[in-house]
C-alpha cells in the first residue's frame, strides 16, 4: 500500500474531474465540516502531506478501522446524499481500503469540491507509515517507501504500509512499530525518526560498510524515474554522485 494523491475518481457529466486541489488553509475546516457528517474524528489523522503542503491533490485521512466498517461509513456518506437530493453515485465511491467521499470545501459547494479518502486501518501506524515527504523535497512518500524496502530486502525482511516489516521467507509478521522496525534493519541505535524521509534514512545508513547493498533496490526504481539519492549520501571517494550511480 503506497499512498497515491490524485483526487480523479468523480467525473462530470461530461467526463471532467469534479474535484481540485485544496490549499492548505481549507484543509481543517473542510474536514470539521466532513466530522460533522461522519461522526467521526478526522482533523488529527491526515495522512500523507495533506494539510502540511501548500496544496494537495485530495485529502487522505485515515478512519479506524475498529470503529467503524467501510460499508457503515459508505452509508451515512449516502444517506447524507440522498438527503441533499444528490445522486449517491456521484457522491460516494469504494476502493480497497477507502471510501472516497466528493467533499464541498469548507463545507459549500459555492468553493468546489475535494475528493476525500478515507482510509480504514490503524490510525496511529498509518499516520507514520503513509506519511509523505519533506516539504520542498525531491522525493515523495513513495519514494520513501522504496528506500525502507529496500534495506528491509537486503537483510531478509520485507516492508509494506499495510503489513509493516514481515520476513522475507516465512511472510511471518515482525512488527509494525517504528521504533521496532528502526532498530531491526537500521542497528539498535535507530528510531523511528531516522525513517521519516529519504533523506533521514541515508543519513543514518551513509556510513554503514554494508551501504551498497542496503540501497541497490533503491538505486534501480530511482534511476526509472530520473531520481538519484541525495548527494549527502556520496561515499566515493572520488566525490562524484554519478560514479555511484552509474
Amino acid at each position: 500500500m503506497i499512498l497515491n494523491e490524485g483526487g480523479n475518481i468523480f467525473k462530470d457529466p461530461n467526463g471532467q474531474i469534479a474535484t481540485r486541489r485544496i490549499n492548505k488553509a481549507d484543509v481543517a475546516p473542510t474536514l470539521s465540516w466532513l466530522e460533522q457528517v461522519t461522526g467521526l474524528e478526522l482533523s488529527a489523522n491526515t495522512l500523507g502531506t495533506t494539510g502540511i503542503a501548500p496544496t494537495s491533490g485530495d485529502i487522505d485521512v485515515a478512519v479506524d478501522q475498529g470503529k467503524v466498517t467501510k460499508d457503515e461509513l459508505a452509508d451515512k456518506l449516502t444517506q447524507w446524499a440522498v438527503k441533499n437530493k444528490q445522486d449517491p453515485k456521484q457522491w460516494v465511491k469504494k476502493s480497497g481500503i477507502s471510501v472516497h467521499f466528493k467533499t464541498p470545501i469548507n463545507g459549500s459547494a459555492n468553493n468546489g469540491y475535494v475528493q476525500t479518502d478515507l482510509m480504514f486501518g490503524d490510525p496511529d501506524w498509518m499516520k507514520w507509515s503513509l506519511q509523505g515527504g519533506e516539504v520542498g523535497s525531491e522525493y515523495k512518500g513513495s519514494d520513501r517507501h522504496v528506500m525502507i524496502a529496500s534495506i528491509a530486502k537486503a537483510q531478509g525482511y520485507k516492508f509494506n504500509a499495510g503489513q509493516g516489516l514481515v520476513d522475507r521467507i516465512t511472510n511471518k509478521s515482525i512488527s509494525k512499530n517504528a521504533d521496532e522496525i528502526a532498530k531491526t534493519i537500521l542497528g539498535q541505535g535507530a528510531s523511528g525518526k531516522d525513517l521519516d524521509s529519504v533523506e533521514s534514512i541515508i543519513a543514518k545508513i551513509k556510513g554503514d560498510p554494508n551501504y551498497q547493498n542496503l540501497i541497490a533496490d533503491a538505486v534501480d526504481k530511482f534511476k526509472e524515474e530520473g531520481l538519484e539519492l541525495p548527494e549527502q549520501a556520496n561515499l566515493d571517494q572520488t566525490g562524484t554522485m554519478r560514479d555511484i550511480l552509474d
